[in-house]
């Protein structure tokens, strides 16, 4: 009885995959589809009657965003789950490593340097399309690399990081409001402010080939942690009994996130929202094993971003919002469920 109720729970999950997968590959034509001239049935003719070079390109540069939506999501989707787990707690999420902060600073920092240097031989550099996500890449990585020093000297644990985490946060921040207020002109500072809301349209195709690239990486790596996530919620003591040293785990799981989520933000900006909103979905319909729970995230986290990204192009056309901006205005009212549901303390149980 025990061995067909697993087997239909098994079979369950993989259909669930399935059908996350299946959506995904549906979605990449209609969201492409869509966009701020041109409707979809004058895109459907034009390709049926040959299309034309004026549609052609414009769905090559809507093709573009719905890959990067696909590839970003799914970066984010996962990098949530791996932080939630490893803080064991629902709320947790890459950027409450300060990987925003961290990042917006580095924007900040490369605009700078692009001014000060302008008659210096390495400011070459700078005239490279990569060299805010560069410098943002950087920033955030730097800060979890500090973040994963302070709390391994205090033993690793979850309030552990959480404190460091929010200690330097708010140091970063205090550098990033003083180099905003000292050093950049209003041009600048708008580039920062506009580099935060989290947009697709910046990322071209070079930008999306490494994202691609990325995510082969990564997300291969994300799937090998799904035992040691496990393990880890149900505390230090069982996993270490199991075979599985938590400190080292642990720091090896908010590296990997933090690192995809770093990829990912220092391309698109912040987009802090879909990495609770994916993990959120996934656990409710799919359950807490990581093994399941980490692909459907990603899956879900890339359909999320790319019917907001749609929406975003398409609901107030010929106006384009920021996805940011609109993932935020859906993550908001879910914070605010998630408190009125009654969670005391936001501990994840897997």
């Amino acid at each position: 009885m025990l061995f067909l109720e697993v087997s239909q729970l098994f079979r369950r999950r993989i259909l669930l995959l399935s059908t996350y997968a299946i959506l995904v590959t549906v979605s990449v034509p209609i969201c492409t589809a869509f966009g701020t001239i041109y409707t979809p049935w004058e895109v459907a003719a034009s390709i049926l009657n040959g299309g034309s070079s004026d549609v052609n390109l414009v769905l090559a540069l809507r093709l573009r965003r719905v890959l990067a939506s696909l590839v970003v999501g799914a970066l984010l989707g996962g990098a949530g789950v791996i932080t939630q787990a490893a803080f064991r707690n629902l709320m947790a999420s890459p950027f409450t490593l300060g990987i925003s902060s961290a990042s917006a600073l580095g924007v900040a920092i490369a605009l700078v340097l692009g001014i000060g240097g302008r008659g210096s031989a390495w400011f070459v550099m700078f005239k490279s399309p990569f060299t805010l996500a560069f410098f943002a890449f950087t920033f955030a990585i730097i800060q979890v690399l500090l973040v994963l020093l302070l709390a391994w000297r205090a033993g690793l644990d979850a309030r552990a990081l959480i404190l460091a985490s929010i200690s330097l946060n708010f140091l970063y921040q205090a550098l990033l409001y003083l180099v905003q207020y000292l050093v950049l002109n209003e041009i600048q500072l708008a580039t920062v402010i506009f580099w935060t809301f989290g947009d697709l349209g910046r990322v071209g195709w070079q930008e999306l080939s490494i994202l691609g690239a990325g995510i082969l990486v990564v997300a291969p790596a994300y799937l090998l942690l799904h035992k040691d996530l496990d393990l880890l919620l149900f505390g230090e003591e069982v996993a270490a009994t199991s075979g599985v040293n938590p400190r080292r785990a642990r720091f090896i799981a908010v590296l990997l996130a933090a690192l995809g989520a770093a990829l990912a933000t220092s391309f698109v900006g912040i987009l802090a929202f879909l990495c609770l909103l994916s993990p959120y979905l996934a656990k409710l319909v799919i359950g807490g094993r990581h093994a399941y729970l980490l692909p459907s995230s990603m899956l879900i986290g890339a359909l999320i971003l790319m019917w907001a990204d749609t929406v975003s192009r398409t609901v107030l056309s010929p106006v384009v919002i920021p996805v940011g901006i609109t993932l935020s205005m859906v993550g908001a009212p879910l914070l605010l469920y998630l408190l009125l549901r009654g969670g005391k303390s936001g501990d994840y149980q897997g």
